[in-house]
Parts: structure tokens; sequence; C-alpha cells
């Protein structure tokens, strides 16, 4: 009995000493590592960044830089972009091909903008045709915030107040119903 105490006092104390109170860091480590060089989630065959700095004023415009890098060397990548209505984006064309043979991104440039306060979204979609035929689809989407955010919330008609933390709780009118149960005759 002594010698099985020992052994389980010693496992313990050797699984204890693995823990410590530093935590993981999976922060980039240098500012190039960046979500089109970085992790790429399993299965995925596309990652993407842009440079998108947000938020625009209406009838402003921005140039966005759309980076896409994929994990394969030979096939092809199409990209479809959709924007929401009234978000305008400077493109005669939202359909891209291009053909798989170089490790560097690739690189689509927008301007985008919209021309009344809210939130849009360019949505965009990816499908890489690898080497074997099969095709692995991605989607990603980048929220363009136009005017102020509250400003956006009060177009929706309905008051804002503020919470004690200050901040902003929309009200909504509630509509109640009650159910009478089954009566007894």
């Amino acid at each position: 009995m002594n010698k099985i105490t020992s052994t389980a006092v010693l496992l313990i104390g050797l699984a204890l000493m693995g823990c410590d109170n530093k935590g993981t860091n999976l922060a980039p480590k240098h500012a190039s590592e960046s979500a089109a060089s970085g992790y790429l989630k399993p299965g995925a065959a596309v990652r993407f960044s842009h440079n998108y700095e947000g938020p625009l004023q209406p009838g402003q415009q921005q140039a966005v830089e759309l980076a896409f890098k994929v994990a394969h060397q030979s096939g092809q990548l199409s990209i479809k972009l959709q924007a929401d209505t009234g978000l305008n984006i400077d493109s005669n064309a939202n359909n891209y091909w291009f053909s798989l043979d170089t490790e560097q991104p690739y690189i689509i440039e927008q301007t985008i903008g919209a021309d009344v306060d809210g939130k849009y979204y360019l949505n965009i979609f990816t499908e890489v045709l690898d080497e074997q035929g099969q095709t692995k689809t991605r989607v990603f989407a980048i929220g363009v915030q136009v005017g102020d955010k509250t400003a956006s919330i009060q177009g929706k008609s309905a008051p804002i107040i503020e919470n004690s933390r200050g901040e902003p709780i929309v009200l909504f009118p509630a509509q109640e119903s009650l159910t009478l149960g089954a009566t007894k005759d």
C-alpha cells in the first residue's frame, strides 16, 4: 500500500510540475505574419486578408486590397464578390479566376463605399479546383461600417437609451399574448 501511495504522489507531482500560470501565447511573433501567411484552418484551401480600415463617412470611398493565399500549387482559384444593397464596389466584374502557379498571394483591388449610414457586408465566395479535380469552398465577409454606429441603429426608428455603463440599448416594442389552458367541463 505504501508503494502505491508513493507512486501516486510521484505521478501527481510530475503532472503538477508541467502546469504553470504563464499560459500560451498564440499571437503572431512578427507583424508580417498576417492572416494570409499564418495559420490555415484544417481542410481550408484559402487564406484571406484585407487592409480595410473603417468606419467610412457617407459618400467616402476607400481603396481596399483583398489578398488570397492558396495551399495548392496547381489548379484554379475562382472568387466571386457580392456586395450588400447600398454598398458600392468599384468593379466592372465581380467574378475572378486565377491559375494556381505561384506561392504569392492573389490580389484583387477594390474601392468600396456607401452613400447612407449603416453596416454593410462585402461577401466573398472562393472555390479552389485542385490538381485531383476536387473543389474546396470557403466564404469570407468584410463588415463595412458607414457613419456612426448609433446613427445607423437610430435609422431603424427605435428609441435608444443608455445603460449604467453608458452602452446604447435599442428599445423595441414587445407584443405579449396569453393562451389559456384547457378548461374542464
